[in-house]
């Protein structure tokens, strides 16, 4: 029974200690990976960049090698990732939505699975080009 009070104040101090309410708090850590590096993987081959813009963005300039899955539709495509390999996910919008969809995926996927730093202006500040 004396333990009782440092029990509960250890149980208060934990429940004010609770990080900030993020997609990468609920659900862990987003793996994410800078343009550099990505192109030097994406060169190597085996590496899948999924776009998650709208078709049109898509059309307008792509990581080179790029797939389109847009967000709206990622429900009901997720067939169309590849099961195995490296995937580098990028889009634009808040970076929450972006991290849903990592979550989404890594859920229901196997491999590694990274979110591009950035998005197409990191890679666009760094002088590389896009695919149209």
């Amino acid at each position: 029974m004396k333990y009782i009070p440092g029990v509960a104040l250890l149980v208060v101090a934990l429940a004010l200690a609770l990080p900030a309410r993020a997609d990468h708090a609920r659900f862990g850590p987003v793996l994410t990976v800078d343009a550099e590096y990505a192109r030097t993987l994406m060169e190597r081959g085996g590496v899948a960049p999924i776009d998650l813009r709208s078709e049109d963005d898509f059309r307008a300039g792509r990581l080179p090698g790029a797939r389109s899955l847009p967000l709206s539709t990622l429900t009901s495509r997720l067939e169309e990732l590849p099961r195995g390999g490296l995937i580098i996910l990028y889009g634009d919008g808040p970076i929450e939505r972006l991290f849903g969809a990592y979550h989404f995926i890594r859920a229901r996927r196997a491999g590694e699975i990274y979110v591009l730093e950035g998005g197409l202006e990191g890679w666009r500040r760094l002088g590389y080009q896009l695919e149209r």
